[in-house]
């Protein structure tokens, strides 16, 4: 299954560069049309599974005494992000839940404090007052726990959670300040589930502050696909789900070969190539992708760096 996905990644510093230079090199039609590419999210055998308990999360928490949650770690690139989206974008209405509220995305930083953590939860709960002094942490936290109880929120969801991972014993030990804390409080308190999205620096909960790590019930493992029958399947949904022009070219076998190699499998990497070969396609005023329009954008988005040899061959 395939669906649109509205901002399915936060831009790093890498993406706004990319999205200079597509905005300087390309056609406005050529924009619009690979815009189709950035939206669209295929549903894959790995995704079903994390929205699965995603689902499960939602529906116990606040119902249930035992705290909800779980670690969903894989490498950059893995949908980690966009699943967690894509989960707050199809919540249905519900019972005692403010429409928009369900869920809460945020994004940690390297060596977060507890104060960061409010602030965002803040800005999650649109309240007008998001800047949190160190001094004023501990107020802000009951006004926290207040607008999650308010709003009905079932699920925070926690990006880049590796910032959670020990970093020494003294971090460890320091329980009363500590972002593991906060999020500890907020399990116990308010009854909200607790998601972790992080990268390989953190795929066990025996990396977590121990309190926080029995509130979880397990770890999920998402990773980048293999050659094999459920990429393919990958690339011809993904092919079907995009009209903006014919991708049809991604479902022959040499093809599908050559883009796992240029991107390992990884859908960050493919969004960013595909929507590259059909801004050069739609500009060259090709109906559809072709190899040559493959092997251009790769050469585009790997990079004058680019060791390894272009997949899609040479001219």
């Amino acid at each position: 299954m395939s669906y649109d996905i509205i901002d399915p990644t936060d831009w790093d510093d890498e993406e706004r560069k990319i999205q200079a230079r597509r905005m300087a090199m390309y056609s406005v039609a050529a924009i619009t049309a690979a815009s189709e590419v950035t939206r669209k999210y295929v549903i894959f055998p790995q995704l079903k599974s994390v929205l699965a308990t995603f689902d499960r999360i939602y529906q116990l928490s606040r119902k249930l005494d035992l705290p909800q949650g779980v670690l969903v770690s894989g490498p950059p690139g893995s949908s980690k992000s966009t699943v967690a989206k894509y989960f707050m974008k199809s919540l249905p209405p519900a019972d005692g839940v403010v429409e928009g509220f369900g869920a809460i995305y945020m994004r940690m930083r390297p060596g977060a404090s507890a104060g960061f953590i409010v602030s965002q939860i803040l800005k999650g709960l649109h309240h007008p007052f998001t800047n949190v002094l160190k001094d004023r942490v501990a107020p802000m936290r009951e006004v926290v726990c207040e607008g999650l109880e308010h709003k009905g929120t079932r699920i925070l969801f926690i990006d880049e959670a590796q910032s959670l991972a020990h970093r020494g014993k003294r971090a460890a030990e320091d329980r009363d300040t500590t972002a593991a804390n906060l999020l500890r409080e907020l399990a116990d308190t308010v009854g909200v589930g607790i998601v972790l999205l992080a990268d390989q620096r953190l795929q066990s909960l025996d990396q977590l502050d121990p309190g926080l790590a029995d509130r979880l019930s397990g770890t999920l493992l998402l990773k980048h696909f293999e050659d094999g029958n459920t990429w393919a399947g990958f690339l011809a949904e993904f092919a079907r789900a995009v009209s903006a022009v014919s991708l049809a070219v991604l479902t022959e076998p040499k093809v599908c070969a050559a883009t796992h190699a240029a991107t390992k499998g990884g859908r960050r990497t493919f969004v960013r190539l595909i929507t590259e070969a059909v801004l050069i396609a739609v500009d060259d005023k090709a109906a559809a992708v072709t190899v040559a329009h493959l092997r251009l954008a790769f050469e585009r988005t790997a990079g004058p760096g680019q060791t390894t040899s272009n997949p899609y061959g040479s001219e």
